[in-house]
């Protein structure tokens, strides 16, 4: 998913941490949220995982997919 906060943009990449879901009892949940934000300071990773109503809360949104990144590839690797 490509997303933006603050006039950056970026990648939540496939990375993920599994978390025991003490709520609902289902077992284990995956979090997702690793960003890597498109600078050409790299790597520029950004830990938003289990934050994502944070993120929303302060302006961040999904972009279109077909942003075009500068300096990473749609995947967060480095062009």
């Amino acid at each position: 998913m490509k997303v933006t906060l603050n006039g950056e943009c970026g990648v939540v990449t496939e990375e993920f941490v599994e978390v025991k879901d003490n709520i609902q009892q289902v077992g284990r949940t995956k979090l997702y949220g690793l960003i890597c934000w498109d600078t050409n300071k790299q790597p520029d990773f950004e830990d938003w995982r289990g934050l994502w109503w944070t993120f929303v809360a302060q302006g961040g949104t999904e972009l279109n997919n077909n942003h075009q990144f500068k300096f990473i590839n749609d995947d967060g690797t480095s062009k």
